[in-house]
């Protein structure tokens, strides 16, 4: 197996690997979704692209095949150039091209260069190893209606049953025992006032009587707990970025921000946020990582800023914002700086030449 192998166990940690001189393969996070059809449900993944344009060689698939064959950096991209030449020359002899786990490239009739990704293939780690799952329709029963029965009434002996003439006494009964209820609580409220506040004659009415007025009882002072007051969360003085303790003897410290100095002007503050984003002469740069997202480009480069990197934003390369931990004249100055940064436990980082 040639590249194909490096390729595929790179698109399961990078968003973005790019062939030099043939094209770059991007993937993009797609939700478990449901097929109708074949009554399936399918895991997340992440779908599978290619850009032909995306052919300037960022030495991440170099770096990957020399460190799997114990090959120096050039020897390494030579490799990957005899290899790309040996995929053309497969694709104009027989107009297809078959990358193992990766997909099929095959040319359209206006000899336009197109590409089938791999179905079977997820490239996402979460979900590596998962299968589809069959979909079963649930049928939900409907409940049968209840049906209540009537009462069973059976005659004395000797009694002749008329179901006319319990229907037309029955509200009767009712009316006779509601207005029972009203004259038994009219006369027993009556008696109450009239009787006094007799607590054992009267017992069983005592919430009747009036409630007494509420009065206000001065607090003992053995009573009252006395609140300590937390200790306040002050900001230093000064500007930049701080590791700023949350409280005295703290060994818990937060990261702020104090912003630019006042005595520098309105246009240098500008000038200084934007300073990531600017071009510069270096060539090499040591990347720390590309994302889609321009929130998490942010979110990394405030991270490098704080651990001391001169870190800064490269311009966005098509939909993606790359992230260096630092930018370099020469290749011997950005390969030592690489070095360094995985000597510091940073090895995703890879050299980028532009």
């Amino acid at each position: 197996m040639g590249i194909e192998r490096d390729l595929h166990d790179l698109l399961y940690a990078h968003d973005c690997v790019i062939v030099p001189q043939w094209g770059g393969f991007l993937t993009h996070y797609r939700p478990a979704r449901l097929d109708e059809p074949r009554k399936l449900i399918h895991p997340p993944g992440k779908e599978l692209s290619f850009n032909r344009h995306l052919v300037r060689n960022d030495g991440l698939l170099a770096d990957r095949l020399a460190k799997r064959e114990g090959l120096a950096f050039d020897v390494a991209s030579n490799r990957i150039d005899n290899e790309v030449a040996g995929w053309r020359e497969t694709l104009d002899r027989s107009g297809r091209l078959e990358l193992e786990r990766i997909g099929i490239f095959f040319r359209d009739a206006e000899h336009n260069l197109q590409f089938d990704p791999d179905k079977r293939s997820s490239f996402l780690k979460d979900a590596f190893g998962l299968r589809p799952l069959a979909a079963m329709p649930v049928v939900r029963m409907k409940p049968a209606p209840s049906i209540r029965p009537a009462p069973l009434v059976v005659p004395m002996p000797g009694q002749v049953r008329n179901p006319g003439n319990e229907e037309r006494h029955r509200p009767m009964w009712w009316a006779a025992a509601a207005i029972a209820t009203i004259v038994f609580g009219a006369a027993a409220i009556w008696a109450y006032r009239m009787g006094g506040n007799n607590g054992q004659q009267w017992g069983g009415f005592e919430f009747l009587a009036p409630a007494p007025a509420a009065t206000y009882r001065a607090p003992n002072t053995a009573s009252i707990v006395p609140v300590e007051v937390p200790h306040r969360f002050e900001l230093p003085e000064g500007d930049g970025v701080r590791n700023v303790p949350l409280s005295t003897n703290d060994s818990i410290t937060l990261i702020v921000d104090l912003g630019p100095s006042t005595a520098v002007a309105d246009t240098t503050a500008v000038a200084v946020r934007t300073a990531p984003l600017t071009v510069i002469d270096a060539r090499y740069h040591v990347v720390g990582g590309c994302f889609a997202q321009p929130e998490n480009a942010d979110k990394k480069l405030n991270e490098l800023l704080a651990k001391g990197w001169p870190a800064r934003r490269l311009p966005v390369r098509g939909r993606l914002h790359p992230v260096v931990f630092g930018s370099y004249a020469t290749r011997a100055e950005a390969l030592a700086a690489l070095s360094d940064v995985r000597g510091k436990g940073d090895g995703a980082a890879w050299l980028l030449v532009r």
